[in-house]
């Protein structure tokens, strides 16, 4: 019995430990349920079950919004920031962490990012190519640690 519990929980570590990655270099296109080019309703819908919508910002006529969401109950992440396009289409999700529990290959195979660093701040930058009917898609995870993550980002290719 003890044993069995011993390997449920490996395993269940295991698994959310690995929830991030889209194969095993790439990071995914997705966050919290939530990705690039879904609908503002069907967004609002998911996250609506895992946070509270903290503030919304409209931009100028024909540019979309912008929503804060404070995560309910995430031992790893804070709050997430959604950005819709005038069409009401997911474009940007950058996800805000709680302070050093995130490191940046959590995200993906470094090996496969840009790194970058000025002395105090840290970037990994993937650009992960359209595949099939799959836009192409960047995640930028930035930070001021250089193990962990302060946040990432997942946006649209601009090669799109």
């Amino acid at each position: 019995m003890k044993v069995r519990l011993s390997i449920l929980i490996f395993l269940s570590i295991l698994l959310a430990s690995t929830a991030v990655y889209a194969g095993p270099n790439q990071p995914r296109r997705e966050a919290f349920g939530v990705r690039l080019g879904m609908n503002e309703e069907t967004v609002h819908r998911i996250l609506k079950k895992i946070a509270t919508q903290q503030k919304e910002e409209r931009e100028e006529e024909g540019e979309g919004e912008q929503e804060v969401w404070v995560l309910k109950k995430d031992s790893r992440f804070d709050y997430l920031l959604v950005r819709f396009d005038a069409q009401h289409q997911l474009w940007l999700i950058t996800v805000v962490a709680h302070k050093d529990t995130v490191r940046y290959g959590d995200l993906g195979a470094l090996e496969t990012a840009k790194h970058a660093t000025d002395g105090r701040n840290v970037t990994y930058k993937w650009n992960v190519a359209a595949k099939g009917k799959q836009a192409g898609y960047v995640v930028i995870a930035r930070g001021s640690n250089p193990d962990t993550l302060t946040s990432y980002s997942i946006s649209r290719s601009s090669r799109n």
